[in-house]
């Protein structure tokens, strides 16, 4: 589960930039450890994203960093109320030199949190409010090294649960021929 110091810092900068968009309409931003990928209840929509964190693992202390930590979202708005809410889950990766360790909360850069919320709030913009940008590319993660080698999907809790994103990066984008 993440520390509630950086639930606070996503729930705030996700404030901030949905405050900017929406400010007549009440959000609420919570981590949810129990989220599954295309897992969704009823009118509710689904926005994953693969970001660049780093990791410290709680036994041995040593520490790595990822491109592909998955970031997976659940988004519902209520006209009726006025009120949306973000249901978030960011999977973990655990150490490769231990053996059985634990699963590590990725710790992101504020710029990188910040990068991620934004991709959200065009997301929720285009899925719960028909507000579509034709052009809007994701935003990127910030990589501040070069990662080399493939990803380790023996220790990464989304591969481990069959949740892929190396399959389903592929998957999720639509073909340059199909209509969108």
């Amino acid at each position: 589960a993440a520390k509630s110091k950086d639930a606070k810092l996503w729930q705030k900068v996700f404030q901030e930039l949905i405050h900017e968009v929406k400010p007549w309409h009440q959000w609420t931003l919570t981590l949810d450890n129990s989220l599954i990928p295309n897992t969704l209840q009823p009118g509710w929509a689904q926005y994953q994203q693969w970001a660049f964190a780093r990791f410290t693992c709680s036994w041995c202390s040593r520490s790595w960093a990822s491109s592909h930590v998955q970031v997976l979202c659940h988004m519902h708005w209520s006209k009726r109320e006025s009120t949306g809410q973000v249901k978030m889950r960011i999977f973990a990766q655990r150490c490769r030199k231990c053996s059985e360790p634990p699963f590590e909360v990725p710790k992101f850069t504020e710029e990188n949190v910040s990068r991620i919320l934004n991709n959200l709030v065009f997301r929720v913009l285009e899925k719960c409010y028909g507000e579509g940008f034709q052009s809007m590319e994701e935003i990127p993660t910030i990589k501040d090294i070069s990662l080399k080698g493939p990803h380790d999907t023996n220790n990464c809790e989304a591969c481990l649960q069959g949740f892929c994103a190396q399959c389903e990066l592929d998957l999720d984008k639509p073909s340059p021929m199909s209509p969108s």
